[in-house]
């Protein structure tokens, strides 16, 4: 079970990050929205809202244990490939680091989109990936375009019509790289971001250790960074 306060931070999370792929209710309010939807799940038997001390919970009814997590899981099924895509687009901005002492900051927006999807099948034939239409091309479209209002990242805009926009990670966003060795570091404000996002993603053989995925996602990300700033 999972206090209420708890919940309705990471629900806020999740409703700021996938703005832009839902519809609401117009009026009514995140708050709102969510108490409708864990009375509807409790009256459904998915869920239980208890009290405790004047503090609430919110946990999976014993009705929905006892039946494996059925409608749980169904619910979950629907959000993870969003999820999976919206995480996919994060860890793939690595792609784009300068290396160290390069003067090169802008990369080409639709190679580094292209180079996101070629990433993202990478990690979906390793099994880091759980779905595969979260390497749809809208879909990471969709995700930088997010990262573009929360000032993840920039985007700039040539004159020259033939020319496509160009994006670099923002500079507070920007994750350090060894001085001694140039790899990219698992830390950082961009990587603090990719792990809440993986919060709540599918679980899965090849998620359970955190270590072992940054260190093959960060590896991948280093062939596909040294291609980007060198073609």
């Amino acid at each position: 079970r999972l206090l209420e306060s708890d919940l309705i931070d990471q629900v806020t999370f999740l409703s700021q990050l996938f703005r832009g792929e839902f519809i609401f209710q117009a009026g009514q309010g995140l708050r709102r929205n969510l108490e409708d939807a864990l009375f509807a799940l409790a009256a459904d038997d998915v869920l239980t809202i208890t009290e405790d001390n004047g503090v609430r919970w919110v946990g999976l009814s014993e009705k929905e244990r006892q039946q494996g997590r059925e409608s749980y899981d169904f619910y979950c099924f629907l959000i993870w490939p969003f999820v999976d895509a919206a995480w996919l687009g994060a860890v793939s901005l690595h792609c784009i680091v300068p290396p160290l002492g390069s003067n090169i900051e802008w990369i080409d927006m639709k190679y580094a989109q292209d180079g996101a999807q070629l990433f993202g099948r990478t990690l979906y034939h390793q099994g880091d990936l759980s779905y595969f239409e979260s390497i749809n091309k809208e879909a990471l479209k969709n995700a930088f375009a997010r990262f573009q209002e929360e000032g993840i990242v920039l985007v700039t805009k040539s004159k020259d019509s033939k020319t496509g926009p160009t994006v670099k990670i923002a500079d507070e966003w920007m994750p350090r790289r060894d001085e001694k060795t140039g790899e990219i570091k698992a830390e950082g404000k961009l990587w603090d971001f990719i792990e809440r996002i993986s919060q709540h993603r599918r679980e899965g053989k090849n998620r359970r250790d955190g270590a072992t995925v940054s260190t093959r996602v960060l590896r991948l990300a280093a062939k596909l960074n040294k291609d980007a700033f060198e073609r």
